[in-house]
């Protein structure tokens, strides 16, 4: 009769082999209970185009934020500011949606030539829009 017995110093190194496989394995996971946060900002309409003085272009200046696993990131304040050209904004500040977007209407100055419009979230940095004033 040929019987296989398993001695304890074999079942104790076999449960440790199995316990550290079993911690590399997990060690390798990318488990976290991070909280998303705004992490990219990126352009969605509006950037470049032209009009007119005294106009609104024909698209609106828009933005999308995104957090760190990729997904919208709604309830973002975004700050706009002109930079150059003159002109004015539908507001200074807005707020992402749930799809993470937001945007805002630009009226061109009265004189022709380069305007800038920037858009910015505190956390990741600042895009910049252009509209050539005709």
């Amino acid at each position: 009769m040929n019987r296989s017995v398993i001695g304890p110093r074999r079942v104790v190194r076999a449960l440790t082999l199995t316990g550290i496989a079993g911690l590399l394995t997990l060690g390798a996971c990318k488990l976290t209970s991070d909280r998303p946060k705004p992490f990219t900002l990126g352009i969605v309409s509006g950037d470049p185009q032209s009009t007119p003085a005294g106009t609104t272009p024909p698209s609106p200046l828009g933005v999308i934020v995104l957090d760190q696993y990729g997904f919208a990131a709604a309830g973002v304040t975004v700050t706009w500011a002109i930079t150059a050209g003159g002109g004015s904004l539908s507001a200074q500040s807005t707020t992402t949606d749930v799809a993470g977007l937001t945007s805002v209407t630009y009226t061109a100055g009265p004189t022709p030539g380069p305007a800038t419009i920037t858009a910015t979230v505190t956390s990741i940095g600042t895009l910049t829009f252009h509209v050539t004033i005709t």
